[in-house]
């Protein structure tokens, strides 16, 4: 398999969506539903890559973004932030975790 995308998102459309975009490429996409399990599967999965939104229950999208790049053996893999239309985007916190970018949803599957 290829290059791994950690997803975490409470939204199964969100999660669908990342997936069916991802299936025919080379990329393995391991899903969680919430901050908690990011952090974990982080440890354990090692992605090249973790898309995770901003508002989930258990630790939100800063928080999940603030612990792997404050860990030296996950600071190293990028974070981008989902971010809903109608959700505030706090971009001096999110440079403050480290966040290195972020996509506003609902978004094109060719944007990814």
């Amino acid at each position: 398999m290829g290059k791994k995308i950690l997803l975490a998102d409470d939204s199964i459309t969100i999660q669908k969506v990342i997936e069916l975009t991802f299936s025919d490429e080379d990329f393995e996409v391991v899903t969680v539903s919430n901050g908690r399990l990011a952090v974990e599967k982080v440890q354990e999965v090692r992605p090249d890559l973790v898309l995770c939104d901003i508002i989930m229950p258990e630790k939100d999208g800063y928080e999940v973004c603030d612990f792997i790049k404050k860990n030296p053996a996950t600071a190293q893999i990028p974070v981008l932030l989902l971010t809903g239309a109608f959700e505030p985007f706090d971009q001096e916190r999110a440079s403050r975790v480290g966040c290195d970018g972020f996509l506003a949803k609902p978004f094109e599957p060719q944007t990814l």
